[in-house]
């Protein structure tokens, strides 16, 4: 209560006034990446995370974590610095925190950082400590003036075997996606078959549905003997168009239509290969 008080009495100075979140950004369950429509990019995450927020975990695009703020401070993230992507928790263990910020400027001093040369991109980072925890700070730059920052943190006792383990894929493919600048589509794919079993197809979809929800997630599951698999995703807007053309394996699917808030507006199916 007394921190409370506090910061209502420092937000008139500004001293305690929040770090500002990106609008426009999307987390699909089940799908391993953020979206942002506005900035036209997207960040890799790891399966477990989730958009449902409790205490201990979950992906949160409007508010941080209890140490978020502290751990920006500490690597010298100004709030004038940078908009917030996410913050999250996965929701298997070990716990950890991973946060994605976007720099308003091109400008960073990395004199004190590392630079990871992969052969594919490349990224710099640094750890830094905070009483009991482990902090890795990566910074990729990307297009012509473009800077992410990404952030890891977690308790030191969970941090003794192959250190940052976590962020080392995280922190490689995110720089490969950022620098490799491929369009933009808003969707996401995995496939479950060999390149030349793949068919192409063009299908119908609903797009009407966008009148009722300005945004709306287009999930594609495969359907197995007694199990279902996520394939496809995209978010959908009212400026898509109403076919979809993609390279699926054989298989019927699963089709569904569901709000950011998680209801379900419609469920179709489609056969490939058969």
């Amino acid at each position: 209560m007394k921190y409370f008080l506090y910061c209502l009495l420092l937000i008139s100075i500004g001293a305690c006034t929040p770090y500002p979140f990106l609008k426009k950004g999307h987390f699909i369950n089940e799908v391993d990446e953020y979206f942002n429509l506005k900035q036209r990019m997207n960040i890799w995450v790891y399966m477990d995370f989730l958009t449902k927020e409790n205490t201990e975990y979950g992906v949160r695009m409007d508010s941080l974590y209890p140490m978020d703020r502290t751990v920006f401070q500490k690597i010298g993230l100004g709030k004038r610095s940078v908009h917030v992507l996410f913050s999250a928790v996965p929701k298997n263990l070990p716990r950890y925190h991973f946060v994605a910020l976007l720099h308003k400027t091109n400008k960073f001093d990395y004199v004190a950082y590392e630079k990871f040369q992969g052969t594919e991109s490349f990224y710099y980072f640094k750890d830094f400590e905070l009483d009991f925890v482990d902090i890795r700070h990566v910074v990729i730059p990307y297009g012509s003036n473009g800077l992410v920052s990404l952030l890891y943190y977690i308790d030191k006792d969970r941090n003794l075997e192959q250190r940052f383990k976590g962020m080392a894929y995280l922190a490689e493919i995110n720089a490969r996606e950022l620098q490799r600048q491929t369009p933009f589509n808003g969707s996401w794919q995995v496939f479950d078959c060999e390149t030349d079993e793949l068919i192409s197809t063009t299908f119908h979809i609903r797009q009407h549905l966008t009148k009722q929800s300005k945004i709306v997630y287009l999930k594609m599951y495969a359907v197995y003997s007694n199990d279902r698999g996520i394939t496809y995703a995209k978010i959908l807007t009212r400026d898509d168009p109403d076919t979809v053309r993609l390279k699926l394996c054989p298989n019927v699917y699963v089709l569904e239509y569901v709000t950011p808030s998680g209801q379900l507006m419609q469920r179709d199916s489609l056969s490939i290969g058969f």
